[in-house]
């Protein structure tokens, strides 16, 4: 593939025969000539067939040609195409080489496009080379002509008078191509040149005279318009020429040399002597590509080969970046891994840093586990419309308070050992509902009338108010046989629950009285004698206000 793409064959096509080159990396490897016959068709073929992965560029250099300049309206796109199409079918129906090329835009206020419609008139002489370039399914690039390749050569020297007209000494005769402040208008083949240099000089005289009589019935130029004419040689030998014709005809010459321009392009001077239209051929080698006079199913193998070749080098180029992005995604995997595992370490010793502070969090005599339950209790209550939640606030509320109450100098148990075993909560219009617990031995049949002072101030029965009834089941944790302090205890909870403004009534079911022969509620209440020291068990019932009279007593702030 890549030996396909820096070779390159350029071909010459005359009226009698055909000169091929191979070019590679812009250097002539060699050239041969064909003639156009039997022998010459099938020895061109055996010579394609050495470069069928070759690109061949066909250069015209024929009598047969045809130039025209035409204004088109400025278009774009498929219009532009169309327009152009169209013109050439008004032109050249019929004729298959043929092609439009834009020269410049007028700026005036239509601003149309000039083009120049060239095509050959007779294709004869190329159709052997042609079949022969398909029979082999060689790679046609295109076809081009002669003169529009010249163009280059008043470009390389520089040439800016605004009427040349060049000649050239070539293989098949005298070419004269006009140009018009550098734009190529016409060109024109004399294949019969005399062999004696003395009669060079008129020759070129007579047939100069001829171009501009054409040119002048074509009205590309006038009567007074002063051409320059360019003689062109490798060896300098077109001097004396024009030498002559402008002593005698007062016409502006110019002799260019070639020579050193061939040994700049690398091509022997030699060949370009015997071959001059090498220099033309180099310069297409060199990738300067004219307008394009083939159709497009001739050079249909070309471009599929270059769509063939541009979806293998798009295929690599995507597996090359498919393997580096392979690897890049397997290096982020592994470092991804990596990252994975190292997480997985900080969480279990996250983790493990969690339970070992759980275990000792919040700082509270309470166990984890009762606190867990208590959580779980109070996310139950909260999702009754009617809960315990209000009951539970005063009872934990006036536990809090342990400090409230004291008198100067008393020193009073804290409530930190009360421990509440029960709570049965209810909503009644009944103030004097009763508890129906079984669950608390009755130490004496005095205990439960043993009562505060609010013990007798029962709630009538009102209809139209429901009231929080709880029944409250408690201990004294780590009771050590003291009963006064218990007493006390009790009191002060109870003295608590009754401070809180939601409280309408407290009373003591059950104090936590022992009855053993031991016990001196006088004295101290320490039973040293006693083995047995039964629980402290004591039972309040408490009923609070409904919350709308809470409110309207509070002037409308909402207790907390």
């Amino acid at each position: 593939m890549l030996k396909g793409n820096l070779n390159k064959i350029v071909l010459c096509a005359t009226a009698d025969n055909l000169l091929a080159g191979v070019w590679y990396t812009g250097k002539l490897q060699g050239c041969q000539r064909f003639v156009n016959d039997e022998s010459g068709l099938a020895a061109f073929a055996e010579f394609l067939q050495q470069y069928q992965s070759t690109p061949v560029y066909l250069i015209v250099d024929a009598v047969e040609e045809d130039y025209r300049l035409e204004s088109l309206p400025h278009t774009s796109g498929a219009a532009k195409r169309e327009l152009i199409a169209r013109k050439l079918n008004q032109f050249y129906r019929g004729m298959y080489y043929r092609t439009a090329h834009f020269i410049s835009r007028d700026k005036d206020k239509r601003k149309d496009d000039n083009y120049l419609f060239a095509a050959l008139n007779n294709d004869e002489f190329i159709e052997g080379w042609i079949a022969v370039i398909q029979q082999v399914d060689a790679q046609l690039v295109g076809v081009y002509l002669l003169p529009m390749l010249s163009k280059l050569l008043i470009k390389q020297f520089k040439l800016t008078a605004p009427n040349i007209l060049l000649c050239e000494q070539l293989s098949s005769g005298l070419r004269q191509t006009y140009f018009d402040n550098g734009r190529l208008s016409m060109s024109r083949l004399v294949p019969n040149m005399p062999d004696d240099s003395s009669k060079l000089a008129y020759f070129y005289l007579v047939e100069t005279e001829k171009t501009r009589l054409y040119l002048m019935s074509k009205r590309f130029i006038s009567l007074e318009t002063r051409m320059n004419l360019v003689l062109v040689s490798a060896d300098g030998s077109t001097q004396h020429i024009s030498q002559a014709i402008s002593q005698e005809q007062g016409l502006d010459c110019l002799d260019i040399n070639t020579s050193e321009m061939a040994k700049s392009l690398g091509l022997p001077l030699d060949l370009v002597l015997q071959k001059p239209e090498l220099l033309h051929m180099q310069l297409l080698a060199n990738g300067n590509l004219v307008d394009n006079l083939a159709p497009e199913k001739l050079t249909k193998n070309f471009k599929f080969r270059q769509l063939r070749q541009a979806i293998k080098i798009g295929t690599v180029a995507v597996g090359v970046l498919g393997v580096f992005a392979s690897a890049w995604v397997l290096v982020q995997g592994l470092s991804n891994q990596t990252a994975y595992q190292q997480a997985v370490q900080d969480t279990m010793v996250q983790e493990y840093r969690y339970q070992e502070v759980a275990k000792s969090y919040p700082v509270t005599p309470i166990s984890a586990t009762d606190l867990q339950i208590a959580v779980a209790l109070d996310r139950k209550v909260s999702t009754y419309p009617k809960s315990p939640r209000r009951m539970m606030q005063v009872l934990s509320a006036a536990l809090e308070q342990s400090n409230q109450g004291l008198t100067q100098g008393a020193i009073q148990e804290s409530l930190e050992n009360i421990q509440l075993d029960r709570l049965r909560w209810l909503l009644s219009n009944d103030g004097n509902v009763k508890d129906n617990d079984k669950s608390i031995p009755v130490t004496t049949s005095s205990t439960t009338n043993n009562a505060m002072e609010n013990v007798n101030l029962a709630l009538p029965a009102d209809a139209t108010a429901l009231y929080e009834v709880g029944f409250v089941t408690a201990e004294i944790a780590g009771f050590s046989g003291d009963y006064r302090a218990a007493l006390n205890m009790v009191n002060r909870y109870v003295a608590n629950i009754k401070a809180d403004a939601r409280v309408s009534n407290v009373e003591v079911l059950q104090e936590p009285v022992n009855v053993s022969s031991f016990a001196d509620l006088q004295g101290s209440t320490a039973d040293e004698q006693s083995t047995q020291k039964p629980p402290a068990y004591f039972k309040l019932k408490v009923i609070l206000k409904p919350v709308d009279q809470v409110l309207a007593n509070a002037g409308g702030v909402k207790q907390p």
